[in-house]
């Protein structure tokens, strides 16, 4: 983790502000025209996405200078972004007949919204593939379809009699495909050998996420390889170290330390969070203070979720 401090310290600095400028002129106004008749869901929205397009935005600079790639942070803050977006969609604001709905937009075909929610992910969606400007035939959309069947078996995971195998071939399919799909913005064309180190790499992204969500899957019932015992923190750390040897073998020697340093950070994040499983929840902060790149960085993300009711005051 050491080794790579530096760039972490050096995009906090320099490139996280370019990528909040980057988010108020691309997914803002996105956000702005959806959610224009729920004020208070367009404001959370909006802090909920900007961080969430901040973290992704260092991972996928990360992984654009380990590859030798051209970085186009409209792009990333789009991408990062919509992770969040469709998300929340599954946990949020689920209808029954969400899952065949969205695979029809990933495949070209029509969408129409039944919310706000709905909405800004087929605005954003669509931004992305004008502005990725590829055919169908490039792997993003064979990616985003894999990753959407994988999201939809993970409701498999509220079953408590769901198998450890069946857990684990879920969080491998929903974490690497994610990752690839984030990767493959940026990488037209992705597959072979760099597509499979992709894979092993948002897999592992998932595990520490989830080592993250340890006390709320568990309050809600959520069946993960963590809740199950079936992924150390220990585990994670031997898995972190052979993806590093994959990565400068595949990439070249030291190129990946902006990456590896992040992973590291996330995996010592998931230690903190086991020490402080009760930890209250963050108070609310105004708008302006979220803009905060530290608290962007380290701090609640957030979700685009409805408010919950206060049946005193209704």
């Amino acid at each position: 983790m050491a080794i790579g401090l530096g760039s972490i310290a050096r995009y906090m600095r320099r490139d996280a502000p370019r990528a909040i400028r980057a988010f108020d002129a691309v997914v803002k106004p996105l956000i702005d025209t959806a959610l224009a008749e729920d004020p208070e869901l367009c404001q959370d929205t909006y802090q909920a996405l900007l961080a969430t397009a901040v973290r992704v935005n260092l991972a996928l600079r990360a992984y654009t200078t380990m590859a030798g790639l051209e970085f186009d942070v409209s792009l990333s803050v789009l991408g990062g972004a919509f992770t969040r977006v469709y998300d929340d969609l599954f946990d949020h604001f689920y209808r029954a007949d969400l899952d065949e709905r969205l695979g029809e937009l990933f495949r070209g075909g029509p969408f129409e919204p039944r919310s706000g929610p709905e909405a800004l992910a087929c605005a954003m969606f669509r931004a992305i593939v004008e502005r990725l400007g590829r055919d169908g035939e490039d792997p993003f959309f064979a990616i985003v379809g894999r990753l959407h069947d994988f999201e939809s078996a993970s409701r498999r995971q509220l079953d408590p009699r769901a198998s450890a195998a069946d857990v684990r071939h879920i969080t491998w399919g929903k974490g690497g495909y994610a990752v690839q799909a984030l990767c493959a913005l940026l990488r037209p064309g992705l597959a072979g050998s760099e597509a499979e180190l992709v894979m092993e790499l948002g897999h592992l992204l998932q595990l520490i996420d989830d080592h993250h969500d340890l006390a709320t899957d568990r309050r809600d019932g959520v069946v993960t390889s963590v809740t199950l015992g079936d992924a150390t923190l220990g585990s994670l750390a031997t898995q972190l170290r052979g993806l590093r040897a994959s990565l400068r073998r595949h990439y070249g020697r030291n190129r990946d330390r902006q990456l590896s340093a992040m992973l590291f950070i996330m995996l010592l994040g998931a230690y903190v969070s086991h020490r402080r499983p009760h930890r209250p929840a963050p108070a609310a902060v105004p708008a302006r203070a979220t803009r905060s790149v530290w608290r962007l960085m380290f701090g609640e993300a957030g979700h685009m979720a409805p408010r919950p009711v206060d049946d005193a005051g209704a």
